[in-house]
């Protein structure tokens, strides 16, 4: 008993020794404590983002849903609760529609909780059985949507949703949104489970999508790769549907507005490719695809350049492309230019309400090396070279300068010329083309006595 009492007072001599020793040892038990609880997501696994507070302050409106709440982010939304009534009725009649029980869906959204969980950037804040339920009664709202959008005759006389054009309006607006989406392979494992028993030509869920946002699809094309969620898939609507994109960068550091690449004598055309990235530049012409800018328009523009910054850094091909309509877009004058040209169809009534929106919509892009490039998508968005531009802007500077006679030499037709990374061998042999250009200085500028032409 006396050894017993002995070692137990050498422990409380040894721990007091060790507090005054270690004045910080509660503090770090209880940091241990909380480190031992964290679990981390690989990165990767992310697909789903709240969008940054400084990009949501620019158009806050541009990234909140209208009517419906969809996922962990926008749940409980109070100002949007009078719609989880109807979801529950779509739901409840998908689910009466199919030949499986209830427990085959829950234990379907069970199964795959954890997966669904790392899609989302930001810890969820709700209990396994509240997630799962949130999960199960989205995920068979949007399949039923789109069952009752494509098939007309699953709407009942009382539809409460798709009768009122205004509340279908709304509707695409809310599932375009980055914060207000679920993992598509969420909606296909449900769908699948749902249409079991349908005949073989049923639609497929990513059919069924399409034609719901049949709108966002110019070029009525069936992506070839899998979608992370709609955002993503109506990202993939606007790349080129015949060719691989493999980004490249050229500095376009140089570049001027619209205006002033007029007057420098580059041409402006309309394109006729229904691909927003598939823009050229030959032989002193633009040409770019017409975009149609409506109010309806600014939702889908932003929530396309939040996913990108946040799921795609290295792949800034929406961004890529509205940095560069940034660049040509300075004043109301660059709209009406492009206006005047069908390039641009201004939906909004006001050339300063357009170019003030276009100068905004990368306000919150920081401008790094990378950003200071236009990306070449697969030789989709390709043709405003650096040399020749930077060689009319010097002409043109040139002429205000000195006037008199001067040769100007470019590349065309072809990949091989200085400035362009042609390490790899395989690109067409350029051509130089030399043109003699007789000009007289004013006081104002200068005259070009012999018109140019290409």
């Amino acid at each position: 008993m006396q050894d017993s009492a002995a070692s137990a007072e050498i422990v409380t001599k040894s721990s007091a020794l060790i507090d005054i020793e270690n004045p910080y040892n509660a503090l770090v038990s209880h940091i241990a404590g909380m480190l031992e609880g964290v679990e981390s997501t690989p990165l990767k696994e992310h697909c789903i983002y709240r969008v940054p507070m400084e990009v949501q302050k620019i158009d806050k409106e541009a990234y909140t849903p209208r009517i419906v709440p969809i996922g962990p982010f926008q749940h409980g939304n109070e100002r949007l609760q009078s719609m989880e009534a109807p979801k529950l009725i779509y739901f409840k009649k998908l689910i009466e529609r199919g030949n499986m029980r209830l427990e085959d869906y829950v234990g379907l959204i069970k199964q795959h909780e954890e997966k669904i969980h790392n899609c989302y950037a930001e810890t969820i804040g709700l209990n396994s059985d509240k997630f799962v339920t949130m999960i199960l009664v989205d995920a068979g709202f949007i399949i039923e949507l789109l069952l009752r959008s494509y098939f007309g005759d699953l709407r009942e006389q009382n539809e409460p949703l798709l009768s009122k054009p205004w509340v279908i309006i709304d509707i695409e607006h809310d599932l375009i949104l980055l914060e207000n989406q679920l993992p598509f392979f969420v909606l296909e494992g449900f769908f699948n489970l749902t249409s079991a028993p349908v005949p073989n030509n049923f639609p497929s869920l990513l059919q069924l999508t399409l034609d719901f946002f049949e709108n966002y699809n110019n070029q009525k094309r069936v992506p070839n790769f899998r979608e992370r969620h709609f955002t993503d898939l109506i990202r993939t609507l606007h790349f080129p549907a015949s060719r691989r994109l493999s980004p490249r960068v050229e500095e376009f550091n140089f570049l001027h507005n619209a205006i002033e690449l007029y007057e420098a004598g580059v041409k402006f055309k309309v394109g006729s490719s229904k691909c927003l990235l598939d823009i050229q530049f030959s032989k002193g012409v633009l040409e770019i695809p017409c975009f149609q800018l409506y109010d309806t328009t600014v939702p889908l523009i932003r929530n396309l350049m939040a996913l990108e910054l946040c799921h795609y850094p290295q792949d800034f091909y929406i961004i890529g492309y509205f940095i560069l309509v940034d660049y040509l877009i300075n004043t109301p004058k660059d709209i009406n230019l492009l206006v005047q040209n069908r390039i641009l169809v201004n939906g909004l009534g006001d050339s300063d309400a357009a170019a003030t929106l276009f100068n905004k919509l990368c306000a919150h892009i920081t401008f790094s090396d990378q950003l200071k490039n236009i990306l070449s998508v697969g030789g989709a968005v390709t043709e405003l070279r650096s040399d020749v531009v930077v060689i009319w802007m010097r002409w043109r500077e040139w002429l205000c300068n000195y006037g008199g006679k001067m040769v100007v030499s470019w590349y065309s037709g072809g990949s091989d010329h200085i400035g362009n990374d042609n390490g790899s061998g395989g690109g067409s042999t350029a051509t130089e083309e030399t043109l003699v250009i007789e000009v007289a200085s004013t006081m104002d500028g200068f005259r070009v006595a012999d018109p140019l032409k290409f």
